[in-house]
């Protein structure tokens, strides 16, 4: 990276946090202790059976609007087999900075699925990396598992300080639905140094 790009993405950053933080000197991050709840769905409470490797189904446009308008990015996940809810996969996209957007895919059926009224999920104020460690997703804004069928967005929903938290969505029937939403408890703060 430049030494011009990563200058301007830390400018990003440091306005962000002074127009979305909290005022009197402090700025707030959702930790992984923010987003604690005992009352969620766990992993291991929609399993899913990992199926066999086979022919993966053509990507259908028709499906939902998201497909064709990332159909390339998402026939390329689709090329990397399952990785959510046995014949699944959840193909992630940026949408800028600290931003993405998803679609999960049938690969049996090439259809294509996303959350009602759910577009983007974004992370400028995340530093939960450690939350929900037994899941296999390499991405930061997403919880899932190969032998799960709970999908659990971390951070901030469509852009919108007041959806941050995590999500939790169950695949049912080709629909995720939501199942839980935790609200972050924005405890972690620090001051700003001057």
């Amino acid at each position: 990276m430049s030494r011009l790009a990563l200058s301007a993405l830390i400018l990003t950053g440091a306005l962000s946090f002074s127009q979305a933080g909290e005022h009197n000197g402090r700025f707030c991050f959702i930790g992984a202790s923010d987003l604690a709840d005992s009352s969620a769905p766990r992993f291991e409470n929609y399993s899913a059976q990992p199926s066999e490797a086979g022919p993966t189904a053509k990507l259908d446009l028709s499906s939902n609007p998201i497909a064709k308008e990332y159909r390339t990015v998402i026939r390329k996940e689709m090329a990397k087999g399952a990785n959510f809810a046995g014949h699944y996969r959840i193909a992630i996209w940026g949408c800028g900075s600290s931003c993405a957007q998803f679609a999960v895919v049938n690969l049996k059926t090439g259809r294509a699925i996303t959350p009602k009224n759910v577009y983007t999920v974004s992370g400028v104020h995340l530093a939960a990396d450690n939350f929900l460690p037994q899941n296999e997703s390499q991405a930061w804004g997403f919880r899932f598992r190969r032998d799960s069928r709970l999908l659990v967005l971390v951070g901030t929903i469509n852009e919108d300080d007041s959806n941050e938290g995590a999500l939790y969505f169950v695949l049912k029937a080709d629909s995720l639905v939501l199942a839980h939403r935790t609200t972050a408890a924005r405890n972690t703060c620090q001051q700003e140094q001057d």
